[in-house]
């Protein structure tokens, strides 16, 4: 069993990434959060595959959902209601110990609420701590691996292997595309696009049973 990571990785991007996401509109933070959520859906549907699928169907629910209000501006969803339909199902942060799968769908689940949270009750963080969530998955993989190798990588070291590589690369290119973008729904249509890449999350895994995770059931 394993401890969530708690350790800060600012030094993986350097010291102004996130002081740069915090200055970001809400309605920036939250896409960028959605996004980094929808890529990592598959890491808890992998997690979930081993529970009878618990919470899968809310998850993809509130992403579809949250898609759908960033698409309309006139819409009448309400946020904090349809949040609460995955609520109940999201590992609970107190946990003091977790297994790999858990640690995965504890990163999604904290993308996905603060893809809410941008937009319900923004406190400013919202993209830093999908950030965060996102790359700590990345990082327990690689940490694994070179555990199973009696190894122990630096920073440096960490930084220059290709699949942590590729992540700092695709929330860099998510930012640089969010921090001056219209709000328009090309933009967002852009964004499912993105995330929906080749139906493989940060870490590898792939969507095997895609259902309705597509691009035509989250754009409108």
């Amino acid at each position: 069993m394993k401890k969530v990571l708690k350790e800060g990785n600012i030094l993986i991007f350097g010291e102004k990434f996130y002081p740069s996401l915090q200055k970001m509109t809400p309605w920036r933070q939250s896409l960028f959060a959605l996004t980094l959520a929808q890529r990592q859906f598959p890491n808890y549907m992998f997690n979930a595959s081993f529970h009878n699928d618990r919470g899968v169907s809310e998850f993809n629910y509130c992403l579809k959902k949250l898609w759908e209000f960033h698409q309309e501006k006139f819409n009448h969803i309400d946020l904090e209601e349809t949040l609460n339909v995955y609520l109940p199902f999201a590992p609970a942060l107190e946990q003091e110990e977790f297994n790999q799968g858990e640690l995965y769908a504890l990163d999604a689940s904290l993308s996905l609420i603060a893809a809410y949270d941008a937009i319900v009750m923004h406190e400013g963080n919202e993209a830093e701590i999908a950030s965060r969530a996102s790359i700590a998955s990345v990082i327990r993989v690689v940490e694994s691996y070179a555990e199973d190798e009696g190894r122990e990588l630096t920073e440096d070291e960490m930084r220059e292997v290709e699949i942590v590589d590729n992540e700092v690369n695709f929330q860099v290119s998510l930012f640089e595309l969010l921090k001056s973008a219209k709000r328009e729904k090309e933009l967002v249509h852009s964004l499912i696009k993105i995330a929906l890449k080749e139906d493989i999350s940060n870490i590898g895994i792939d969507i095997v049973n895609k259902g309705d995770i597509n691009y035509k059931n989250y754009a409108k």
